[in-house]
């Protein structure tokens, strides 16, 4: 009886033997085989290592010279960064057709990746290990801009605009959609110390320089002695010479009346600012009267910015022209305008932006491609197809978490509001609109153009680290790429 009570329990434990022996994923436990001493080595992979502008995968697959045999307890990395990585599932690789090794990865667009196979995660059946394996790839960056929206004249809006003019404008036509150019604020007085300190930290220049003629009263013609000399254009000259593309700017300042126009202290450009020393009273209203010598005022500041870009013009350099910006300012939302030009409401601003396009044609200045800037939801500002070349937002996100947004509603907005018919560029912003966000949410801004200081500089808006990767992406173009217009 003792014999017989001891039968079945021997069975039983043969049962499990051969069980444990048939199971895949207790291959260590089958019998060892020695006659081979040359461990599984990778003939392949695929992707190629080094495989780069990949469409997002699900796989790779690691092909060795033998058959191989996965251990229990694999030891597989998949970085994103140069040192920070995450281990997969120690089940997550399955061996197919008895030499390859699958991998499971859902990767990411405009992603590089590393994967490391470790010693032991993969053997032969005489326990070889075969050893380190490393590999390389990136994903491609889904450019999900939509072109058919769009429907942009070849030439500028000036048809006796310079050939170097119709170049710029014919390169930024070419390039959007595609590419962003980069750019930087020059400082109050007349410099490219945003742009020379960005290339400090990236080794890249900006491909645009934004000047700014705020300070034109205190300058040759009208005050020679002061301390900017805007007649001077060497600082524009060398950054063109350089390759990089010239913009500018208008603070336009006035006079509060006739009898201060010779006090240049008080030319300022704000309206409706709670601090009373920041306004003018500059009566915009009869801005637009030829008998009033408000019209004569303008006409005299036209004369003198005219006058500039002559001297620019006249050294073949073409100029992106963004004058009277955000002339809406809060008015759409229930508040009141910024500056003074957009003091008097809608229909006198369109006739000064109108008045300052045709003025500057019938004085010879075509080297302008005309840039237009919105605050949103002010249609009815727009001076109109036939006075603008880009139509621009002016950026700042307040919100740390969303600093790189795309910001496509206001993208979208623009475009809707001039059918497709504009270019759109993101004149001015604080944080700069990454390009993985634009390319995501299809909205490509022509350009982007950081404000000076602390929006570039403190490290906080834009990173060095992020400064970094935008201007060394081939998505961005740098001065270095831009050309000659001449």
């Amino acid at each position: 009886m003792k014999k017989l009570s001891i039968l079945p329990a021997v069975a039983m434990a043969l049962v499990m033997l051969a069980s444990c022996s048939d199971d895949d994923d207790n291959n260590y436990l089958q019998p060892r085989h020695f006659d081979d001493t040359t461990a599984p080595t990778v003939v392949s992979v695929t992707p190629a290592d080094g495989t780069t502008e990949l469409d997002t995968i699900e796989s790779i697959t690691v092909t060795y010279d033998k058959p191989i045999i996965r251990t229990p307890n694999t030891t597989i990395r998949v970085y994103t960064t140069d040192s920070t990585y995450e281990y997969l599932n120690d089940t997550i690789a399955q061996v197919v057709n008895g030499n390859q090794l699958v991998i499971p990865i859902n990767t990411k667009p405009n992603t590089n990746y590393k994967v490391e196979i470790l010693k032991p995660s993969v053997r032969d059946s005489s326990y070889n290990f075969a050893a380190d394996f490393v590999t390389t790839f990136s994903t491609r960056l889904y450019n999900l801009f939509d072109s058919t929206k769009f429907d942009i004249s070849p030439v500028p809006v000036n048809e006796n605009a310079t050939e170097p003019a119709k170049k710029l404008y014919s390169y930024l036509l070419s390039q959007f959609g595609k590419a962003t150019l980069s750019g930087a604020m020059a400082e109050v007085n007349h410099n490219t110390q945003n742009a020379d300190y960005i290339n400090s930290l990236t080794g890249k220049y900006p491909a645009i320089n934004t000047f700014d003629f705020v300070h034109f009263h205190q300058s040759a013609p009208l005050n020679p002695s002061s301390w900017v000399d805007y007649t001077d254009n060497s600082i524009e000259e060398n950054w063109a010479n350089n390759g990089g593309i010239v913009s500018y700017m208008w603070h336009w300042c006035v006079p509060n009346s006739q009898a201060d126009e010779k006090k240049y202290s008080t030319y300022k450009f704000y309206v409706n600012q709670d601090d009373a020393s920041q306004n003018t009273n500059f009566r915009t209203t009869f801005a637009v009267l030829p008998s009033r010598w408000e019209y004569k005022h303008l006409t005299r500041d036209m004369d003198i910015i005219a006058d500039y870009l002559l001297a620019l013009q006249a050294k073949g350099i073409p100029v992106l022209w963004r004058p009277l910006h955000e002339a809406a300012g809060n008015v759409p939302n229930g508040g009141k305008a910024w500056f003074w030009w957009g003091n008097a409401g809608p229909s006198v601003y369109k006739r000064i932006w109108q008045r300052m396009y045709t003025y500057f044609k019938q004085k010879g200045v075509n080297n302008l491609i005309w840039v237009w800037t919105s605050t949103g939801n002010d249609a009815d500002w727009y001076p109109g197809d036939a006075y603008v070349d880009i139509v621009a937002y002016d950026y700042y996100e307040n919100d740390a978490s969303k600093y790189h947004a795309s910001g496509v509603d206001h993208f979208t907005e623009l475009r809707d509001m001039t059918e497709g018919k504009k270019m759109i560029t993101c004149a001015e912003c604080g944080a700069i609109p990454s390009y993985q966000n634009m390319f995501s949410d299809g909205a490509i801004w022509s350009w982007t153009m950081p404000w000076y200081g602390n929006f570039t500089t403190d490290g906080v808006y834009n990173s060095q680290l992020f400064l970094n990767e935008q201007m060394n992406s081939k998505y961005i173009i740098t001065r270095d790429e831009v050309p000659s217009f001449k």
